[in-house]
């Protein structure tokens, strides 16, 4: 808890800035959006992942350098259509090849995995290993890392998916004028939660396909389009975040990475709705000189990328809401992307170039770069390992004792010369030198030594016990996780979610911190 206190006073003082690697800038002075100056947030390192377009191997290129891969996979990956998540954690990164099946690349060995599925749509995940899909007979399938399978045929006609972090699936489908929202816990085969909207009909052209079309997840909010509408859902209570008309039909829709606002692009019109969050409205418009077909926002929620008619794709200023001006590029399901100093990568014919963030003019140019697909992220997984964390765990070994070797336990040792007593041999044998044993503890002083040397991190405790699994079932570091342990209180029984023990303080702080939960340590095992 303290670790949470300290933190919030360092984003305090960097005015929820992220901070550069110089360090928290002065925010008055700092420039937002498009206009800012081109600089790389400090964090995770920066990582732009490319694969041919065909298939090959995947290389790993350390930004802002393009030509010196510093990590390539060992295995081939087929032909990429798009790239759906990556796992911090446990460094997966899932796909979906052109024949829409899932495919999982391990990021730490380089290995790729494949499924010979087809035919699946919606093809989703939250960490890069677990994928789910709908199947052409309208299951819900999961594909793991394990090949443990799993299947679930809804009552409900199923139209999205959207994976969530404590593993759970929230499914979105469209029933006559209705929307219908439910969650699915694998591996059980029951429906937990479930919500609906009715949505009018009025002009209606095809509801469930504007489900399946404009679905996406930030936080703990799952949004999407029902005609002329834009629904929300909270994922941790599948309460009803969002019920706002919005006009006309939805198009896309892109939220900023902290999901305050939704870029909403309707048919044929040339603007974008924008939907506050908090105000659960329509607070104001983006002008643009052609209606929009898709929308895609910068990682970073400097700018919106929106793509007009032909190769010609807009560039929206999120901090004003206004069209700063154009660049030239295909419109892809990787590219234009934007990079992580703000630079934007367009696809031209067979080159990738980088337009300038602040002015949009063309900058370095990759020949040959658009025969790839390109995906960014932030992971410090190819960073050089240090050469003790790979040596394995050494044990001395004693020298066999001669059992007829007696040791005269009554001998001063002396401790400077740091020489052991001569032993005592038996008439006929040969000496053997033999190790001192140290004095057994007593039982009261092993079980303290045991006792201090623990330390458990504990993040919740609760009465009731789905609410602690529930919430166990989001913490995951170093790839275990959490657990709900029990003890009496009161003639109670409290849920503790905890992970541990650890052997020292510092690596349970570490776990704390890296869960990104609340948390406090305490010294002994749960």
């Amino acid at each position: 808890m303290r670790t949470l206190i300290a933190s919030a006073f360092v984003l305090l003082a960097c005015g929820f800035a992220g901070g550069f690697a110089s360090g928290c800038a002065d925010s008055s002075s700092r420039s937002s959006g498009a206009g800012a100056p081109p600089s790389i947030p400090g964090g995770p390192d920066p990582i732009v992942l490319r694969v041919p377009r065909a298939g090959g191997v995947v290389s790993a290129y350390a930004y802002p350098s393009l030509d010196s891969a510093l990590w390539r996979s060992s295995g081939r990956v087929p032909a990429l259509d798009r790239v759906i998540a990556f796992g911090v954690e446990d460094g997966y990164l899932a796909a979906v090849d052109t024949g829409g099946a899932p495919v999982r690349i391990d990021l730490r060995l380089g290995t790729v995995s494949s499924s010979c599925s087809t035919g699946l749509r919606s093809v989703t995940s939250a960490d890069g290993a677990d994928v789910y899909a709908l199947t052409a007979a309208g299951e819900i399938t999961r594909f793991t890392p394990s090949g443990g399978s799993w299947k679930f045929a809804p009552s409900l006609p199923a139209n999205a998916l959207f994976a969530q972090d404590d593993g759970s699936v929230i499914v979105a489908g469209a029933q006559g004028g209705r929307v219908l929202v439910w969650r699915v816990r694998p591996p059980g085969q029951g429906v937990s939660d479930s919500l609906s909207f009715i949505v009018s009909s009025d002009g209606m052209t095809d509801l469930a396909a504007t489900v399946s079309r404009t679905g996406g997840a930030v936080g703990d909010r799952v949004f999407f389009g029902a005609n002329k509408s834009v629904l929300a859902v909270r994922s941790r209570d599948m309460g009803r975040a969002l019920d706002v008309a919005v006009g006309g039909p939805v198009v896309a829709i892109a939220a900023t990475p902290s999901g305050d606002r939704l870029y909403v692009a309707l048919a044929d019109e040339p603007a974008l709705s924008i939907v506050d969050r908090f105000e659960e409205d329509v607070s104001g418009t983006v002008s643009l000189p052609t209606a929009v077909r898709e929308l895609r926002m910068d990682p970073l929620g400097r700018v919106l990328l929106a793509r007009g008619a032909g190769d010609t794709v807009y560039v929206i200023s999120v901090a004003t809401d206004a069209v700063v001006g154009t660049v030239r590029s295909e419109w892809r399901g990787d590219l234009p992307l934007v990079l992580p100093d703000g630079a934007i990568a367009l696809a031209r014919d067979r080159d990738v170039v980088l337009a300038d963030p602040r002015t949009l003019a063309d900058g370095r140019q990759v020949v040959g770069g658009a025969r790839d697909i390109w995906h960014v992220l932030r992971w410090n997984g190819f960073r050089p390992r240090a050469a003790g964390l790979d040596r394995p765990v050494e044990f001395r070994r004693g020298t066999l004792r001669d059992t007829t070797t007696v040791v005269d336990t009554t001998a001063t040792v002396d401790s400077g010369a740091g020489t052991l007593p001569s032993p005592v041999t038996s008439p006929g044998t040969s000496p053997v030198a033999s190790p001192v044993t140290p004095p057994a503890r007593t039982p009261r002083a092993a079980s303290r030594s045991a006792r201090d040397s623990a330390f458990t991190v504990s993040f919740a405790a609760l009465l009731d016990e789905r609410d602690a699994r529930d919430l166990a079932n989001r913490i995951r570091v170093d790839g275990q996780r959490a657990r709900v342990t029990t003890s009496e209180r009161a003639g109670r029984t409290l849920y503790r979610v905890v992970l541990g023990p650890y052997p020292t303080r510092d690596q349970a702080e570490r776990v704390g911190r890296t869960a990104g939960q609340s948390y406090w340590i305490f010294e002994g095992s749960p």
